[in-house]
């Protein structure tokens, strides 16, 4: 039988952004469903959510590139809560060779950026269409508006997303679903993070927010019905530029800036 309270989902929520969307929407009065892979930090975050803001946060842990395992966490949490916003953020991609990358690790981006997003999307769509008044948020990334080398398949995944929460949005316009997608810029989510925005020159570093004052800017934007959010003037202005400056251009300044990532400090 479902409670009565409302959940939200949030995915990767155990660190950086995910931690940070949990935390804000705990502040805002939000019960949670934080899902993440196994470890002791999900099920801290939760006590942590729990004590200080009053809310029910419960930890489920998942690999959501496992389909079967996806299938089976959804299954459960609609058997036992009443879901009526889904966060979708959890998502992988650093730099590399295309032709040096394993196998594995670009088939973990595609199921991770791209088939856990969607299948979460579909699993819950009917769900949310139960209440008034619902929400998805999808993360994307600023790189979902220009092809990146030595990142090929991040922003190509990310692009996915984009064109997806879009279309998405479209379709559910005459429901009570607001589907709303975040493009976010670089983030000093973690000390790899930090390492790899630093390797790029200062030029990356302009302008960079917390993974704390994105996910304020999402849920606030989100709040006030914006179906887009790019976070920060930076990354509006890299949108502006992905837009107008020629491809050909852009491809060489950034293959230049992402090649120093490859290399060691």
């Amino acid at each position: 039988m479902k409670t009565r309270k409302n959940y939200t989902i949030v995915t990767g929520a155990s660190m950086g952004l995910g931690k940070e969307m949990a935390i804000e929407s705990a502040r805002r009065g939000h019960n949670l469903i934080l899902i993440a892979l196994p470890g002791p930090e999900l099920q801290q975050v939760c006590n942590e959510l729990e004590s200080k803001y009053g809310v029910s946060a419960v930890a489920r842990e998942c690999d959501l590139t496992d389909e079967h395992a996806l299938d089976k966490l959804v299954r459960e949490i609609l058997s036992n809560f009443s879901v009526d916003q889904l966060i979708n953020n959890a998502g992988i991609g650093g730099p590399s060779r295309f032709e040096e990358s394993e196998p594995e690790y670009l088939d973990r981006i595609i199921h991770l950026n791209i088939r856990a997003t969607t299948m979460l999307c579909r699993m819950l769509v009917p769900e949310l269409k139960k209440h008034k008044k619902a929400l998805i948020l999808n993360v994307a990334s600023i790189a979902a508006f220009s092809p990146m080398p030595y990142k090929s398949i991040y922003p190509a995944s990310k692009a996915f997303i984009y064109s997806f929460s879009r279309s998405l949005s479209q379709e559910l316009r005459e429901s009570g679903v607001r589907v709303v997608v975040l493009t976010p810029g670089p983030i000093m989510t973690n000390p790899d993070v930090v390492r790899r925005i630093i390797r790029q020159g200062a030029l990356a570093r302009i302008g960079i927010l917390t993974a704390r004052k994105i996910s304020r800017l999402a849920l606030d934007g989100a709040e006030r019905g914006k179906k887009v959010i790019v976070p920060g003037i930076m990354s509006r202005i890299n949108r502006f530029l992905f837009r107008w400056v020629p491809e050909s251009w852009r491809m060489n300044l950034m293959a230049r800036v992402l090649h120093k990532e490859l290399k060691p400090i």
